[in-house]
């Protein structure tokens, strides 16, 4: 019988089922790459057959479209376009939700013109049998539909506006649990409305769908694919044994060719069907009984580890509540934690550092994970009176980094796996003073800064091309392409303020200074009391913020045109780029390729009787090879590379100003590795009397990666609603993260890609934190740690060792409040007890329409409770 927690871990799942996928990895920090290499489960598909046994099985038999032996195509000319196709995929078994590299060779190149594409391939996960005649049934889809726009057949649309990306032509989707889709219609007056019906499965950011993966020149095509387990798409069911699907599900990839398909008669679609020539590729990748490429398919089996891993019955649950940037690393060790003695089901609620700190003084958690220790700036609005009877202790858990991950394809399919960013370039893109990054929907705009803006993107930014970046896009590509984490507060954003701020050319920008171009800030983000300021400006420079304002009040469009065509809605700098819900979140989102930009007006969308909403239009078409793709924000390192994408090369401060002939060649950029995270590690600033060191982007060497930081577990030894057992199993996560969890092993248990190992002497101090805890409360602290607090400590204000507080942005809810003792509830324990159920669930959540992470652990939502 199933265990009644894992049923309700499901229900969780269920719950936010249409969040975007976020994931796990495995070894080290590489040099930054698309997609994931090839590992030992990797398989390779022939189209035309001869394959494993075990892999042949599931394939169509492509032989049938010869008319003998000799290899003659039989009339359809789909075997002279595919006999030399071979499919890789670069891992195959243990798969979370991950990205994985999906490769092709032996095609023609890609043609893209007016009326016609051809050569291509469409990649889909399906949960069903391979065997079976409705096989295609239980494929996702719904990222975009092929249809033409304005005649032009070079560019696919998003699923808003159309409906035969509900069917493929014909086919419905049957989800796991046996639901299928189903369109729903409103009345409004005599006018009824009917809406597209995939709300229920998935949509464009959800799906993983890849309906155009170009070939190369070379007759290659690479993307990376995200695969998604049963916690982020239940619909699918991946890896759940008790679901439909079990452990196993299918990556299938259409090939689409230089020929186009045939009815069941064998009239061929493009010339008798519609008039049309032949080669254009028309009909459905997916449904068997229409004009269709199904029988064309390389069907590639997907094993996946249980995502819902359990601790034995009876575990405590033992919570670990803040920074996001350790999840990965405690979801990989999750499993290994809950045996013995001093197991446990390590739950990790994600939270801001300030609030996280307030609520381990206040007795709310047992254990924090921060990159800041407990002083008095760093705890928000609580009685710093706490820090005078507190012990606080600290232990390295991880050392790793934040970085900008990007997607960057210019014309052609073109892929950039290097981007150099400069801190005064971050500063630009943080503070909207792009014109792009600001609501522009319809033919009037509001807003006293839109105006101002001279330039309209990152990409049309001299600065960029200065440095050394892409010059081939589309300038309208960069519109929206910058895309963050909120609102909520996190060391690691705070980390990136003082990088920017630690550059003397970024300063000036945020004080008002032009650029060597004359480029000046967006005037909302101005200086309070600046001449120039709008709105009351806003303080940027007196201490790194934890959060990424949004303080423009641009809206579009104007109330007039609102009220006469989009029932009076506006859009204002929020709702035109909205916030991911975490770095992972955000990650997936540029896997995606998927800004979330709001930018069109949806006549058939509703709710309730409200009929029309200015929607998001998508993720970046993949076919539209004019323009090109791009899309840049911050995300952890874990996360970058669990998804895929590749993370940004960063410009070490400068004390001095640079020229517009020096901004490049005066700086180093630095791209994350192993080497560039310990590099900067080494050169910490210890904070005084902690134990804790803190970031100093102003003071890197050569070669140190700007962002990178460690992430420590903090206690209060004083505590006394820590009892013995809590003290005992939290020693037990400790013992681990500096042992076998410190040790690359490309596995579960190991320390995960994306974290560089601790070194020695961080080894050292987390052990000695681990005899601390399970030394008795009442002789724990023994004079053997200075308490933080008081006097104890002097922390210059302002200074890199320690961060600051910071206000929320005008307008959001403040990232914590005040708290006391007294009103501090106990920390949670369930207790370690006989169960007559399976046992305690190891599936990690992050809900929210921004993302999900699913990870062998209790994942909450941020929050006080």
């Amino acid at each position: 019988m199933r265990s009644t927690t894992r049923a309700a871990a499901r229900l969780t799942a269920l719950a936010v089922a249409l969040a975007t996928v976020a994931g796990l990895a495995a070894v080290g920090l590489p040099a930054p790459a698309q997609a994931a290499g090839e590992t030992e489960s990797a398989v390779t598909v022939a189209w035309a057959g001869g394959n494993d046994p075990e892999i042949q099985q599931h394939q169509p038999d492509h032989a049938a479209l010869t008319s003998d032996g000799a290899g003659k195509d039989a009339g359809s000319g789909h075997w002279d376009d595919f006999r030399d196709l071979r499919v890789t995929v670069s891992q195959t078994r243990g798969l979370i939700d991950q990205a994985v590299t999906v490769t092709a060779s032996g095609m023609a190149p890609t043609v893209v013109k007016p009326q016609q594409i051809t050569n291509f391939l469409q990649v889909f996960q399906c949960w069903g049998d391979p065997a079976a005649a409705d096989f295609a049934r239980t494929c996702q889809w719904g990222a975009y539909d092929w249809a033409e726009v304005g005649g032009n057949a070079s560019k696919l649309t998003g699923t808003f506006g159309s409906r035969d990306v509900l069917g493929r032509g014909g086919v419905t989707f049957r989800a796991v649990t046996g639901q299928v889709q189903e369109q729903v219609s409103v009345r409004d007056g005599a006018a009824e409305y009917v809406n597209n019906g995939l709300g229920r499965f998935f949509d464009p950011s959800s799906s993983n769908e890849q309906p155009f993966v170009p070939v190369r020149a070379d007759g290659t095509a690479t993307t990376s694919f995200t695969v998604q387990s049963a916690a982020s798409q239940p619909y699918l069911g991946c890896g759940d044994g008790d679901s439909a699907a079990g452990s196993r599900c299918w990556l299938v990839v259409v090939p689409r060719g230089s020929h186009s398909n045939s009815l069941e008669d064998g009239t061929a679609c493009g010339s008798s069907r519609y008039g049309e020539i032949v080669t254009k590729q028309v009909g459905t990748p997916l449904d068997p009984t229409q004009c269709t490429s199904w029988h064309d398919r390389v069907v590639v089996p997907l094993d996946f580890e249980d995502p819902y891993l359990r601790c034995p019955a009876g575990s405590a649950e033992r919570r670990v509540v803040g920074s996001e940037l350790v999840t990965e690393a405690i979801s990989s060790w999750q499993p290994r934690l809950c045996g013995g003695d001093e197991g446990a089901a390590f739950g990790l609620t994600t939270n801001s550092g300030d609030l996280t700190r307030a609520q381990l003084l206040t007795g709310q958690v047992g254990m924090a994970a921060v990159s800041a220790p407990l002083t008095r700036e760093t705890i928000g609005g609580t009685d710093p009176a706490l820090l005078e009877s507190a012990d606080p202790g600290y232990a390295p858990l991880v050392n790793t980094a934040l970085t900008i991950g990007f997607v960057a394809e210019s014309p052609g399919s073109v892929l950039h796996r290097d981007l150099r960013l400069t801190p005064r370039l971050l500063a630009k893109l943080l503070t909207q003073s792009y014109a792009g990054d600001l609501p522009q929907l319809a033919s009037s705009s509001v807003g006293e800064s839109l105006g101002s803006r001279t330039v309209v993107s990152v990409l049309t930014d001299p600065e960029w091309a200065a440095v050394g970046n892409p010059t081939d896009f589309a300038g309208s590509l960069g519109w929206g392409a910058w895309v963050v984490v909120g609102p909520q507060g996190d060391d690691a954003t705070r980390l990136l303020w003082q990088y920017v701020l630690a550059d003397a050319d970024a300063r000036a920008f945020l004080e008002g200074e032009p650029d060597p171009w004359g480029m000046t800030v967006n005037p909302y983000y101005l200086p309070p009391g600046h001449a120039q300021a709008v709105g009351g400006g806003l303080d940027l420079l007196s201490q790194p913020l934890d959060t990424f304002p949004k303080a423009d009040q641009t809206v579009s469009p104007d109330a007039t045109e609102a009220k006469a065509n989009y029932r009076g809605l506006q859009v204002d700098g929020t709702t035109y780029s909205p916030y991911s819900t975490s770095f992972a979140a955000n990650a997936s989102r540029i896997a995606h390729v998927d800004s979330k930009r709001v930018t069109v007006w949806d006549p058939q969308k509703f709710s309730g009787t409200n009929v029309g909403f200015w929607v998001s239009d998508g993720p970046q078409n993949p076919a539209d090879t004019v323009a090109g793709r791009l899309i840049l924000g911050p995300t952890s390192a874990a996360s970058a590379l669990t998804h895929g994408i590749s993370s940004a090369s960063l410009a070490l401060p400068l004390p001095g100003r640079t020229a517009a002939d020096t901004v490049g060649s005066a700086r180093e950029f630095v791209a994350p590795d192993d080497a560039s995270v310990a590099a900067a590690v080494a050169v910490q600033r210890d904070v005084e009397g902690t134990g804790v060191a803190t970031p100093d982007p102003g003071a890197l060497p050569a070669g140190a990666y700007p962002l990178a930081t460690t992430v420590y577990a903090a206690v209060d030894l004083a505590s006394t609603d820590l009892d013995q057992v809590a003290r005992s199993e939290y020693a037990h996560l400790l013992d681990y993260a500096a042992g076998a969890g410190n040790v690359h092993t490309g596995q579960r248990g190991g320390l995960p890609e994306g974290y560089v190992p601790l070194t020695a002497d961080q080894v050292a101090a987390t052990r000695e934190l681990a005899e601390l805890l399970r030394t008795p409360a009442s002789t724990a602290g023994g004079g053997t740690a200075p308490p933080v607090g008081g006097a104890t400590v002097t922390v210059p204000t302002g200074s890199a060792a320690a961060p600051q507080a910071s206000p929320p942005p005008e307008g959001a809810a403040a990232p914590q409040t005040g708290v006391s003792r007294s009103a501090a509830p106990v920390a949670e324990r369930t207790p370690r007890v006989a169960s007559p159920v399976g046992g305690v669930v190891g599936a990690s959540l992050l809900a929210g329409a921004g993302g999900l992470l699913a990870s062998p652990f209790l994942l909450r939502r941020r929050g006080t409770g």
